[in-house]
């Protein structure tokens, strides 16, 4: 078997001349990616002897993971998509930066809910009157076994409905000055998530004669705001990550985050077809 398997699509030729004109933006997301890497290489041979440190680091991981999938849509051309997982990369820099005005007792919270998540999921679908023949009794057996595990741990999640924190995305946000980033950048980026009315300018485009039409496949829609805001938001996190951790590469990461933005100003203002 070949190293490599060709992709489960063709890339128009259309869409490679106007990504190579996007190519000083893409390498400026490569040197985010590199910077991850380098995180990475920090860490090796550090233990994860806390709560907070072993949170810390599946949320950077997890945001990392979701910044790489988002390069390798736009690089496929498709913006709106990679602009969708931006919502969940917003989420991970929220969630590290609440947990870290509280180290010990939210790092302890989000574990203890693992388990306890799956028993209220469990209840919430055994509440229903009616379920397919087989079903309650698979999920009473889940719920017994969820009860063993989760024993002791409900007390601290008296709201169902409000996870791990016990407080919305929303007022985790506010609570660490983030209100006007969700209001700004969430907002959006939940827009494509969803398919809001809002953002359907991410996936339609104007045909010859004028007439509207729909982004079927690859398309240099949404390209540039979905590199450059996916790069973005890894930035803030490779920033917060090195500060609560003390890895060191301060500097590196504010060196990126200028030239991401030097060279975003560039592309757009030398090829302005390209940001829509």
């Amino acid at each position: 078997m070949n190293e490599y398997v060709p992709p489960p699509f063709a890339i128009p030729r259309e869409l490679a001349v106007e990504l190579t004109k996007m190519g000083e933006l893409l390498d400026a997301c490569d040197d985010a990616k590199k910077l991850g890497e380098a995180i990475l290489e920090r860490l090796h041979g550090r233990k994860r002897d806390s709560d907070y440190k072993l949170v810390a680091f599946m949320i950077f991981a997890k945001c990392f993971k979701s910044f790489q999938a988002a390069q390798t849509l736009c690089r496929c051309g498709f913006g709106s998509d990679a602009l969708s997982l931006c919502a969940s990369m917003f989420e991970n820099v929220i969630d590290l930066l609440y947990i870290g005005k509280a180290p010990v007792k939210r790092s302890r919270r989000y574990i203890q809910f693992e388990q306890v998540e799956k028993l209220l999921q469990a209840q919430k679908v055994m509440r229903k009157k009616r379920l397919p023949r087989g079903r309650r009794t698979a999920y009473r057996a889940f719920e017994r076994n969820l009860n063993k595990q989760a024993s002791g741990l409900t007390q601290y999640f008296p709201n169902a409905h409000t996870g791990w924190s016990q407080r919305s995305l929303f007022q985790r946000a506010k609570s660490v000055r983030g209100e006007i980033a969700y209001y700004e950048r969430y907002w959006i980026y939940c827009g494509h998530k969803h398919t809001l009315p809002m953002a359907a300018v991410g996936w339609t485009v104007t045909l010859s004669g004028g007439n509207p039409g729909l982004t079927l496949g690859p398309d240099i829609k949404e390209v540039y705001n979905g590199a450059l805001s996916s790069a973005e938001e890894f930035l803030r996190m490779c920033k917060l990550f090195d500060h609560e951790l003390g890895l060191g590469l301060a500097a590196d990461i504010s060196k990126a985050e200028a030239n991401l933005e030097r060279i975003s100003v560039k592309v757009r203002t030398e090829h302005p077809e390209l940001v829509v």
